[in-house]
């Protein structure tokens, strides 16, 4: 199954926007990488999928312990997000848009990944209207399990000194 690995550009999207992507035909090996606007991104095919990536830069993650009953329902599980994260947030949690990290548990401390609701939105709608549906959101960087202290450094580029 092939698979069409965007990375979702900062800013207002528009149909001249450039996204950056890489295409494969097994999920290991890239076949083709570029960038293009959205109406000229490859096709992953019938049977492919397109997945996003969110930038490290568009997320704040946030770490929270789920209270019983709290993932009842997604409706449930955002009202409780919102309570848990009101204080940490520096924008309306009506703004943002919450992921919570897989197989998190009650009782246990969870990551949260947040980024903003109107942005996520217009990215995803853009690449639905050309044919290019996303069935999967996933952050460019995520924080490890591990408990420790750890030190990441991302967006880092060496410079050639004269």
């Amino acid at each position: 199954m092939s698979t069409l690995i965007l990375y979702l550009p900062p800013g207002t999207p528009e149909p001249t926007t450039e996204f950056s992507y890489t295409l494969t035909a097994d999920g290991h090996t890239a076949t083709r990488q570029a960038s293009a606007s959205a109406t000229r991104l490859p096709d992953p095919g019938r049977t492919g999928e397109v997945v996003a990536v969110v930038p490290a830069r568009a997320l704040s993650w946030q770490r929270v312990t789920l209270p019983q009953g709290s993932t009842a329902s997604a409706l449930r599980l955002r009202s409780v997000l919102e309570g848990l994260l009101e204080e940490q947030l520096l924008d309306e949690p009506t703004q943002l848009h919450f992921a919570l990290e897989p197989d998190a548990q009650i009782g246990s401390p969870a990551w949260v990944a947040v980024c903003d609701r109107n942005w996520l939105r217009a990215n995803l709608q853009l690449l639905e209207s050309v044919g290019r549906s996303v069935g999967r959101i996933v952050p460019e960087f995520a924080p490890g399990a591990s408990e420790s202290r750890a030190l990441y450094a991302l967006g880092f580029q060496r410079t050639r000194s004269s």
